[in-house]
C-alpha cells in the first residue's frame, strides 16, 4: 500500500528499506522492481570557441540574470546563439602619409555554423581631433563567409570598404570569392591559407577619379598560443595585378583576468601605385583595451 502512495512507488520505498532497515531487505528478494530510468539524454556537443585570449573564458551563460554589469548583459545573449568575438578601443599612432595619433575602437563578430560554415565580421573606427578640429575620421569594415570542408579545404567570398580622409585613396572597397586550405590546426597553432579573385575599386583622394581593376588575392591567418595568456597572431593580404597592395597586421595579445586583455598591434599597408606626394607605405602602432567573448 505505500509503495502505491508514496512519490517514487516501489523504488523509492525499497531504496529506504535498503537505507534505513537492511536487516528487512531480504523481504524485498523477490519483490520486482519497475524498470530503470532512460539516461538522460546527453548535452549537444559544444562548439569550437573562434576567439581565445588565454585561459579558458568566464562562461557568462552561468552567471544570475542582471549581473555582469553593461557589458556582460549583450555578450550573454550573443553567447546563446554560438557568437564570438572582441571589443577593444585604445590609441593608434600613425607613420607615412600621417603622423597622427588616433583615438581607435573595433568590433569583431564571428559565427560558427553548421557543416563547416563560419561569418566573420570586423568593423574599425580611428578618430583624431586637433583642439575644434577633426583631423580623421575614418572607418574600415570588412566581412567573410566560408565554408571548411572534412578535407582542410573549403571556400570563401568577402568584402571589404575603407573610408580614408588622409591617405592616397579616399575611399576603396574590394569584392572577392576563392579557396582556403586550413593548413595547420593544432591546439597552440593555426595556419589558414586563401587564394581567389576580386575586384578592387578606389577614389583618389583630391581628384576624385575612381578606378576600377580585377586583381588576385592571397592571404594567410597564423596564431600562435605562446602560453596560458598570450597569444600572436599574424594576418597577411597581398592583392596583385591593377591596384596591387599589401597589407600586414601583427598583434600580441596578452590576458589580463577573466575576458579582459591588453593587444599590442603594428598594421603595415604598402601600395604599389599611389600619387604623388604621397608615400606609398603607412605604419600604424596600436594599443589597445580588448574585452573577447
Amino acid at each position: 500500500m505505500v509503495a502505491v502512495l508514496v512519490d517514487g512507488g516501489r523504488a523509492a520505498v525499497h531504496a529506504d528499506v535498503i537505507a534505513h532497515l537492511p536487516d528487512r531487505a531480504g523481504a524485498l528478494s523477490d519483490w520486482p522492481l519497475p524498470e530503470p530510468q532512460p539516461e538522460p539524454a546527453a548535452a549537444p556537443e559544444s562548439w569550437p570557441e573562434h576567439r581565445s585570449i588565454g585561459a579558458a573564458p568566464v562562461d557568462l551563460a552561468e552567471a544570475p540574470d542582471g549581473s555582469g554589469g553593461w557589458l556582460a548583459a549583450p555578450i550573454r545573449a550573443l553567447q546563446g546563439e554560438k557568437w564570438s568575438g572582441q571589443i577593444r578601443a585604445g590609441v593608434q599612432v600613425d607613420d607615412g602619409n600621417t603622423d597622427l595619433m588616433d583615438f581607435s575602437f573595433a568590433f569583431e563578430l564571428d559565427r560558427e555554423l553548421p557543416r563547416g560554415w563560419r561569418v566573420d565580421n570586423q568593423f574599425e573606427y580611428f578618430l583624431t581631433e586637433n583642439g575644434d578640429r577633426t583631423s580623421r575620421d575614418n572607418w574600415l569594415v570588412e566581412s567573410r563567409l566560408s565554408r571548411e570542408l572534412d578535407s582542410g579545404f573549403g571556400y570563401y567570398a568577402g568584402g571589404s570598404y575603407e573610408r580614408d580622409l588622409v591617405g592616397a585613396y579616399e575611399q576603396s572597397a574590394f569584392a572577392t570569392a576563392g579557396g582556403v586550405w586550413h593548413a595547420i590546426d593544432r591546439e597552440r597553432m593555426d595556419l589558414e591559407l586563401r587564394a581567389g579573385v576580386g575586384h578592387r575599386w578606389r577614389e583618389r583622394a583630391g581628384s576624385g577619379q575612381r578606378l576600377d581593376d580585377w586583381v588576385a588575392e592571397a592571404a594567410s591567418d597564423f596564431s600562435f598560443q605562446i602560453n596560458d595568456t598570450s597569444r600572436f597572431e599574424s594576418k597577411t593580404t597581398v592583392y596583385g595585378g591593377g591596384g596591387s597592395r599589401v597589407d600586414q597586421r601583427f598583434t600580441l595579445t596578452n590576458r589580463l583576468f577573466g575576458h579582459w586583455a591588453v593587444q599590442t598591434g603594428l598594421h603595415i599597408e604598402h601600395e604599389f601605385e599611389t600619387e604623388p606626394g604621397f608615400e606609398p607605405t603607412d605604419t600604424r602602432l596600436d594599443v589597445s583595451l580588448l574585452y573577447g567573448f
